[in-house]
């Protein structure tokens, strides 16, 4: 029996021939035949690698990533070392989950929260959309951000008038009073979602807060 290796495994002309001799058993000549076998085998894999280890991965197509996020709002330098950080819009908010808050500043205005869209960094921020509706009928819509911490808010993102959301281009933290003339933002922090300014410990507990119109913690400060 003749049995030529491949090129890739042998110097040129190279074979190797078993033959069965004279007093050698059949079942002798068969163990050979394997060993042959096992030896081309090798042969034909050695010095080669894995496919799967030669390709290289594809570079991360920016829009394919954005469309697997959904819709969101890149805050500077809040992802992990220094990174932007993606923060998801919530869904545009229905009537029958919003919370009015109670206030006593401005008459012709009504101020509530979409319970719904509540996000919640523990011990550090709390995400919410905040609605402010007008004795006309006319409402302005917009998801921010409160640093219980710091007493720090940021607007994320905008509603324009066909219910859509408009990311703000460049989020900022500013104080959590600036450019706040009715005072809301100050009673959020405070009296519901950073009573003491340490964030509530879960959703739950926000949402409680949030219904009540006042933390329980609140009354201690």
């Amino acid at each position: 029996m003749r049995i030529d290796l491949p090129a890739a495994c042998r110097p040129a002309g190279l074979s190797v021939r078993l033959r069965t001799v004279p007093g050698r058993t059949r079942a002798g000549a068969l163990h050979c035949l394997l060993a042959a076998v096992v030896l081309l085998s090798g042969c034909g894999t050695a010095g080669t690698q894995p496919a799967a280890s030669a390709a290289k991965p594809a570079a991360e197509d920016p829009k394919a990533v954005a469309a697997a996020l959904g819709p969101h709002v890149l805050v500077p330098g809040e992802g992990n070392d220094g990174k932007d950080l993606a923060v998801p819009l919530p869904p545009w908010p229905q009537d029958k989950d919003l919370v009015v808050l109670r206030q006593e500043l401005r008459a012709d205005l009504r101020f509530a929260v979409d319970q719904q869209s509540l996000q919640l960094v523990p011990g550090s921020d709390v995400r919410y959309t905040f609605v402010a509706r007008s004795a006309s009928g006319a409402r302005s819509v917009t998801f921010e951000a409160i640093r219980c911490g710091s007493r720090e808010r940021m607007m994320l993102a905008t509603g324009t008038t066909d219910g859509r959301w408009t990311p703000v281009r460049t989020p900022r933290w500013e104080p959590v009073d600036r450019n706040d003339s009715t005072g809301m933002r100050t009673i959020l922090h405070q009296d519901i979602f950073c009573p003491g300014r340490v964030a509530a410990a879960s959703l739950n507990e926000l949402r409680s807060a949030l219904k009540a119109g006042l933390h329980p913690r609140a009354v201690l400060d």
